[in-house]
């Protein structure tokens, strides 16, 4: 593509992260036209993170066909012990087992590059993806949306995919179009810190095992995955709000001031953080930026993963409620698209066509977004023991396993999202009748 294209597209997507990737996949599979343009020059970079896939996320990759590679990942869900500062023992569960039991999947902690890579790698035509192509502007007419490239390429398009970050060149377009008034969740300002790490193996700490030490200030989230790795989250209460305008970058001096602070906590029986820490393989740190936008869509153009919905990481959701965002918006697309299989019907989508299927997608995302985006608030205000909540938190701990609250908790995750008239999946899309009948799960309790 040159300066001046004249392809033309029915979706195009900015940004290759997990949301990008898994909705150039799923359009592929569906025989819908897309290119996707990623900033950076590689699509799948080290960059020391990890990501929590959950049930909901999972059985979507399922039906994508790459279950299997990611299975390879997947280990035999161990206890989780919730321990306060001082290294008691507040509770022990394994929610995970009872996940992988009643839903058919559990819980994949992993490295985020490896994710990016398996999606990477399952979509067949790499013609459509293009990298360091990074977005400066879009141009709507009444025909269609023009991307357009900080090298000058063009791209027109019936719809726009923002699935360009937190940092959305995408949101920036639809703010500037709605004019749209900032509430408190809707600022992406930054309360926390967090340093992500990867360690290797480390003695008394088994695959399968998880644990968390609540404490003011600086809280420990910590997750053994395949082959005995270690993804750790060091989270830290700033006590005060980076706006989301000011970049705050942070040093090694930094991490180092953090981990002082929970150096000799207990993790588990025998093992204190520093065996953890002494032992990383990757740490970086970094601001946690929250957030909903007041505006999913505008025009042609709408917004998925954390361009749309930034969570913090405690609640494992971030990289599942993109999954479910891309799957919400194909469910919706697909069958526009049939109606367009006449060859007298118009191939492109009109205006009106076009905001008919996003305000769907609006309405369909913007409640479940927002309860999972409040419960990783609630939890991550929990891990540092911030105020009544956090208080109240810490005291039901142990009724975290009754029926009642295994329920909610299936219950949840079977209103996610899921393919619709979707012929791919292994056997566990069989599990519990589809997943889709919560109830039917709850009452095997």
């Amino acid at each position: 593509m040159g300066s001046h294209p004249r392809e033309h597209v029915t979706v195009g997507i900015v940004g290759g992260g997990i949301a990008g990737l898994a909705l150039a996949r799923m359009l592929e599979l569906s025989g819908i036209s897309y290119f996707l343009w990623e900033a950076y020059r590689e699509f799948a970079p080290h960059t020391g993170a990890s990501v929590g896939l959950m049930p909901n996320g999972l059985r979507i990759l399922d039906q994508l066909g790459m279950i299997d590679e990611f299975n390879e990942y997947n280990v035999k869900r161990g206890e989780w012990e919730h321990r306060d500062g001082n290294g008691n023992l507040r509770t022990s569960h394994n929610p995970g087992a009872i996940f992988e039991e009643k839903l058919g999947y559990g819980g994949i902690f992993m490295e985020r590059q490896r994710v990016l890579q398996i999606l990477f790698e399952s979509i067949e035509d790499k013609t459509r993806l293009h990298s360091s192509k990074r977005v400066v502007s879009v141009v709507q007419t009444d025909r269609e949306a023009v991307i357009v490239s900080e090298d000058g390429s063009k791209l027109g398009c019936d719809f726009v995919a923002g699935a360009d970050g937190v940092r959305s060149v995408i949101r920036r377009e639809i703010e500037k179009a709605t004019l749209a008034t900032k509430g408190p969740e809707s600022r992406f300002d930054a309360r926390y810190a967090c340093v992500y790490g990867i360690s290797n193996p480390v003695s008394g700490i088994e695959p399968g095992r998880s644990f968390t030490v609540y404490r003011p200030d600086v809280s420990l989230l910590i997750f053994c995955g395949h082959s005995g790795d270690i993804y750790w989250f060091m989270t830290h209460d700033l006590k005060r709000t980076i706006a989301f305008e000011k970049r705050e970058k942070f040093s090694e001096h930094d991490i180092e001031k953090l981990y002082a602070q929970v150096a000799d906590k207990i993790v588990t029986d025998g093992v204190i953080f520093a065996s953890i820490f002494e032992n990383r393989r990757a740490a970086v740190m970094t601001a946690l930026e929250e957030g909903i936008a007041d505006q999913f869509v505008s025009g042609r153009l709408f917004v998925l993963g954390d361009s749309a919905h930034k969570m913090v990481p405690q609640a494992a959701m971030g990289a599942n409620q993109a999954l479910e965002s891309a799957t919400a918006f194909v469910n919706i697309l697909r069958p526009f698209l049939s109606q367009k299989t006449s060859p007298s019907s118009n191939p492109y989508f009109t205006q009106s066509e076009v905001e008919l299927c996003l305000k769907q997608y609006d309405l369909q995302r913007r409640a479940r977004v927002t309860e999972a985006f409040r419960r990783a608030n609630l939890t991550c205000r929990a891990h540092l023991k911030i105020g009544p909540a956090g208080e109240e938190y810490w005291a039901n701990l142990p009724k975290m396993m009754t029926p009642v609250a295994i329920s909610k908790l299936l219950e949840s995750f079977s209103r996610g999202e899921v393919l619709e008239n979707w012929s791919m999946g292994s056997t566990n899309m069989a599990v519990c009748t589809g997943f889709g009948e919560a109830k039917e799960c709850i009452s095997k309790l």
